[in-house]
């Protein structure tokens, strides 16, 4: 695969973006990273005459594959930590759960390629530090702090969520120094920090071009850290930026482990290895499946609606703006930006210019931070009409009102999402 296949798969994608074409839309995340992947993949094999999808096609599957389980455990965690959440989701489930899909088994090829590009580029062939001092002790203080890191955010959420980031990495070194064919804890004895160091940087790639693509893209995550909401960029608070570097090296451990596992695994039950690793793919697929149908309830917050079938407009007014060509609501927006334009819109579709401006209001609300449109109809019975109308509530009185009326989703977590709809609206002191 040449260089510029990829380059223009991302050049076509965001291109569609822009001009709201579909399947670009609502897909964007998704076209924008398997472009880099396969960017990244075509460059490392030009660089070094070989690449982790060239060189080793099952192995580069086998890794998407396990992102997809792996970034699911994360995902699972996160029922319980409330620490983002997605909008403008699709809202079919079988489209919903293959974009989940297709997102997450990019998680550890974007990694791997990454991490591979640095090196054939050169960065930190060797970087020396003071060697590490084996001790038992060491290795027992790796794995407490490995299982704290897994155990304490489940019991104690708001106080210990980052250490999610490190659980892995400490938990599982240990064996990969003994098992595994690779170990930062081998180079770190030998006083050899590069490939630590290249891990470290990739993960803050990747974070930084999964951040930069989810803030474009319509179906995204956004954030909700408590005491990190701000400053933000992108969708993401700066201090979370921090996460990605050891997330990075987190999914590289287990990657070893589980290469080591299952390579002993293989050699001690070589009869039974077939129907072992059935089995382990089994619970996997079973286990994600699972924790796709929590997420739709807990953690997918809005699902994205075209203008034809909009609650908050009467049905005659989205029947004419669908079949003007305002068939989406990014679409309606855009196209309705000035008063010039309603004027003109208005003699098109026979809606008087002031129901067209009460129109656009209402479709501003529901694209406003991924609300969507479950939770604007759900804002409108609290009297909630506009952007306006929202900007007069703070997000404690907001969510009470709306625990009291019945708003679906998980309490725990609905005054941090408020929060989120309130950034950029001029505040007030006093409810309605």
């Amino acid at each position: 695969m040449s260089l510029a296949l990829p380059l223009l798969l991302f050049a076509v994608a965001t291109v569609g973006l822009a001009f709201l074409v579909e399947p670009f839309v609502g897909w964007y995340f998704q076209w924008a990273w398997w472009a880099y992947v396969l960017f990244a993949d075509a460059l490392n094999h030009r660089l070094a005459g070989h690449s982790l999808l060239r060189s080793d096609p099952r192995r580069f599957a086998w890794l998407a594959a396990v992102s997809v389980v792996l970034w699911t455990l994360f995902e699972a965690v996160n029922l319980r930590l409330g620490n983002w959440y997605y909008v403008m989701d699709h809202p079919a489930r079988a489209a919903r759960w293959a974009g989940g899909v297709a997102a997450f088994a990019t998680v550890l090829p974007g990694l791997f390629e990454t991490e591979a590009l640095l090196a054939n580029l050169g960065w930190r062939r060797r970087f020396d530090v003071p060697r590490l001092r084996r001790s038992r002790g060491l290795e027992v203080t790796c794995v407490a702090l490995g299982l704290g890191g897994l155990v304490l955010p489940l019991v104690w959420p708001d106080a210990f969520f980052p250490l999610v980031w490190v659980g892995f990495a400490f938990l599982l070194e240990p064996w990969n120094r003994r098992h595994a064919s690779a170990s930062f804890a081998r180079e770190l004895e030998r006083g050899e920090a590069a490939p630590l160091v290249r891990w470290l940087l990739a993960g803050l790639v990747c974070g930084v071009l999964w951040e930069t693509w989810n803030h474009a893209a319509r179906v995204k995550w956004i954030y909700t850290v408590p005491g990190f909401d701000s400053p933000r960029l992108f969708e993401m608070p700066v201090a979370g930026f921090l996460g990605f570097p050891p997330f990075a090296v987190g999914c590289v451990v287990a990657v070893r482990a589980l290469e080591a596992a299952a390579e002993r695994l293989r050699a001690r039950a070589t009869r039974w290895w077939p129907a072992l690793r059935l089995c382990a793919w089994s619970l996997a697929t079973a286990s994600t499946v699972a924790v796709f149908a929590a997420a739709d309830s807990r953690t997918v917050d809005s699902f994205y609606a075209p203008v034809a079938e909009l609650g908050v407009l009467p049905p005659d007014a989205r029947s004419a703006l669908a079949a003007a060509g305002l068939d989406s609501p990014e679409r309606l927006l855009r196209a309705l930006s000035g008063e010039a334009a309603i004027v003109s819109w208005a003699a098109r579709t026979g809606i008087p210019a002031p129901h067209l401006r009460t129109h656009r209001e209402r479709v501003a609300l529901v694209m406003h931070r991924g609300l969507g449109q479950d939770r604007a109809l759900e804002l409108e019975r609290l009297g909630i009409h506009t952007r306006g109308d929202l900007a007069r509530w703070t997000p404690q009185g907001l969510a009470e009102a709306l625990r009291r009326s019945g708003a679906r989703g998980p309490s725990r977590f609905l005054e941090r999402r408020v929060r989120v709809w309130l950034e950029g609206l001029e505040p007030v002191s006093v409810d309605p």
